[in-house]
């Protein structure tokens, strides 16, 4: 999976790449005297000079972001915050492993939500357990998720 700041470090690296092309075809047309006005050359190395600044500034940006990648694990049982962001992560693996039809890991992350007072989380929660054959709490679950409108 590609996040946004990946995809603004690939844009940025292909940006890179074209300036310096730029550069060495100045360069060369300069070494093999090949006639450039000086307009033409001005332009060329305020336009690289311009976009070099753009390039600095955007990954000093970038490297103030915090980096999460995919391949990095967190053991669910340090997340303690139930944030918004912590309630989608939660949301978003349910969902995974609804997929692949892990209930019992996607049940661990349904319930976290809905402890955090989550509406879906609840309903889905409720489907999850279902699933799992545990009809009675499944159906007290699903009455819970009537209650948050679900």
């Amino acid at each position: 999976m590609v996040n946004r700041g990946n995809r603004l470090r690939y844009v940025m690296w292909f940006v890179l790449a074209g300036v310096v092309v730029l550069l060495a075809a100045l360069i060369v047309a300069i070494a093999r005297d090949v006639e450039i006005s000086t307009a033409a050359s001005a332009t060329i190395l305020a336009v690289c000079g311009v976009i070099s600044a753009a390039l600095v500034v955007g990954s000093r940006a970038l490297a103030q972001q915090p980096v999460v990648g995919t391949e990095q694990t967190v053991d669910s049982a340090q997340v303690t915050d139930p944030s918004a962001g912590n309630i989608s992560n939660w949301m978003f693996l349910a969902d995974s492993y609804v997929e692949r039809q892990e209930f019992d890991s996607a049940e661990r992350f349904y319930r976290r939500a809905a402890a955090a007072g989550h509406g879906p989380a609840v309903a889905r929660l409720s489907e999850v357990l279902y699933e799992l054959g545990r009809d009675d709490e499944a159906a007290y679950y699903r009455e819970k998720g009537r209650e948050f409108g679900g």
